[in-house]
């Protein structure tokens, strides 16, 4: 089976229809949805489980070691059979209140498991995992945003990390990309394909060598920071800075 985190419902819209919101907002709750597939020509009618949990994605692998860099939403056995080459939609027994962490950079974590064969196994919190005889695991990555984060001014905050036992200088550079590109994206998104049909020009668009860049930092940002130390097997925060003030991006 395939777990795909694809979806999430505020608590007050209907739960049966989750409207697929991509950037949560910090403080608010939502609702998790989880689709899952059967890839195969037999029916699973028992003995499989479903995780579902946010984590920071540096914070290694799953099940989360810490409240602070995630927290497990759902982790319980599954009476739904599953159809053969079918799918079923669940949502997790606790709810999300995301909290503004690691810059905004969140993820979503869902694996269905052979319970009976593994119990939870450790697993890997790197994008999408391959699928496995007992497990199936797959990442949904998000951008959380700040409460009061609305406006034209950009302000998100990254981190770029050196796997290297070694110091090593990176190049950190910011373009804007077309639209086009996000097309495979929309699916889900409020005015899904529509949104590219509204191209915006990002001005000012820059790089700050800090999660927390003050009005200074923010002003004199450059698009390409040329020689980023950053020490070996660790992270180094940087900000995303520009201004849209109409239209999409």
């Amino acid at each position: 089976m395939v777990a795909q985190p694809r979806y999430l419902g505020h608590t007050r819209r209907r739960r049966d229809h989750p409207p697929g919101v991509e950037d949560p907002t910090a403080g608010h709750t939502y609702n998790i949805s989880v689709r899952v597939h059967d890839l195969y020509d037999e029916p699973v009618d028992s003995g499989w489980s479903l995780f579902v949990c946010w984590a920071i994605p540096t914070v290694g692998p799953i099940p989360v070691p810490t409240p602070a860099s995630g927290q497990i939403l759902n982790n319980a056995a599954v009476g739904i059979p599953v159809p053969a080459m079918g799918e079923v939609v669940l949502q997790t027994a606790m709810t999300w209140t995301p909290s503004f962490r690691n810059g905004g950079h969140e993820c979503l974590v869902a694996m269905a498991y052979n319970q009976q064969a593994t119990g939870l196994p450790v697993a890997s919190l790197n994008g999408d995992a391959p699928n496995t005889d007992t497990y199936s695991i797959a990442q949904h990555n998000l951008g959380v945003l700040r409460g009061t984060q609305i406006g034209p001014r950009i302000h998100y905050a990254f981190q770029v990390c050196n796997g290297a036992d070694a110091e090593r200088e990176f190049v950190v550079a910011a373009q804007q990309a077309p639209l086009s590109e996000i097309a495979e994206f929309l699916h889900g998104v409020p005015g899904g394909r529509t949104v590219i049909d509204k191209p915006g020009k990002v001005e000012h668009l820059g790089i700050a060598a800090s999660d927390h860049p003050d009005a200074a930092e923010l002003a004199a940002a450059p698009a390409v920071l040329r020689s980023a130390k950053i020490a070996g097997r660790s992270c180094r925060p940087f900000s995303l800075t520009g201004t849209l003030r109409t239209g999409n991006a």
